[in-house]
């Protein structure tokens, strides 16, 4: 059965609503799909367009579907063939916005193995690819560190931001460099980056450059920092460093004195108060 008569099994919607769903024809759609392969599952994306360029529904339907469907218990094997086809789709000519379509469907579905090839799209900062390959990566997990690891040092903007950020999600010690370098960055929204990733690695070594880069910023940046310190001694807490975190709450009990600060300094007094506790 050709390309185009499979994916009539997906519905087009009614207005803006998708009224009627055929669950067996979809899913018979779906498994031809994988039957297809390598093939099917191209010509499938190469009848993806750009946003405002045509009709598309039907096609990109397909595609989300089939990346659901093989993420079930028991299909790893059709899980694995499809995300490596679709990951191939990456490779071939397309409009960005499609590549990205394309990237957040792996998201879904992708494993390791697919992960080389969507990381050079990290620090593209068109059509928030960026984002999306930062997020699929993520999906994927501790296996795709190494991938931001690379990307960061050539990264600038809004990708540079993203990725450090995710090497804080990943809790990656071995990026504690990055991370110091971007506290002292001029860039406020790399710089809190740079402290919320000193605080998910629990570094604390670091302790001491968290609260004196916190006393420095002000406004919300100085409520964000702090926050992040307090996290931080909660993490230390938990991890039985108690004296760290004593230091923490200590040093922000003495440093908020500015107007309007007394709560912190409240938390900071909470906080002494359980560390205390034998």
């Amino acid at each position: 059965m050709k390309t185009r008569e499979i994916i009539k099994a997906f519905p087009l919607p009614d207005g803006k609503i998708l009224k009627t769903i055929n669950k067996e024809a979809c899913e018979k759609a779906v498994a031809q799909i994988l039957k297809g392969g390598k093939e099917v599952v191209r010509e499938i994306a190469d009848l993806i367009l750009a946003p405002g360029s045509g009709d598309d529904i039907r096609p990109r339907h397909a595609l989300h579907a089939t990346a659901i469907r093989v993420g079930g218990k028991g299909k790893r094997t059709e899980r694995e063939a499809y995300s490596r086809d679709l990951a191939d789709c990456l490779a071939n000519e397309r409009p960005l916005a499609v590549k990205g379509f394309i990237i957040r469907q792996l998201q879904i579905c992708a494993g390791s193995q697919e992960a080389k090839k969507i990381a050079p799209f990290l620090i593209n900062p068109d059509e928030h690819i960026y984002e999306y390959a930062a997020q699929a990566l993520q999906a994927i997990g501790k296996e795709s560190i190494n991938h931001f690891r690379k990307a960061y040092p050539h990264a600038e903007g809004a990708p540079k931001l993203t990725i450090l950020q995710s090497l804080g999600v990943l809790e990656d010690n071995k990026s504690r460099d990055f991370f110091l370098q971007a506290v002292k960055d001029q860039d406020l929204e790399i710089r809190l980056a740079g402290l919320w990733g000193l605080m998910r690695i629990v570094s604390a070594e670091d302790a001491k450059l968290l609260v004196k880069q916190s006393s420095k910023e002000s406004g919300w940046a100085r409520i964000k920092a702090t926050a992040y310190c307090f996290e931080l001694a909660e993490r230390l807490t938990a991890n039985g460093q108690k004296d760290d975190a004593r230091f923490i709450y200590g040093q922000i009990k003495q440093s908020r004195l500015e107007k309007g600060e007394d709560y912190l300094r409240e938390s900071a007094e909470q906080g002494l108060s359980l560390v205390n506790q034998p």
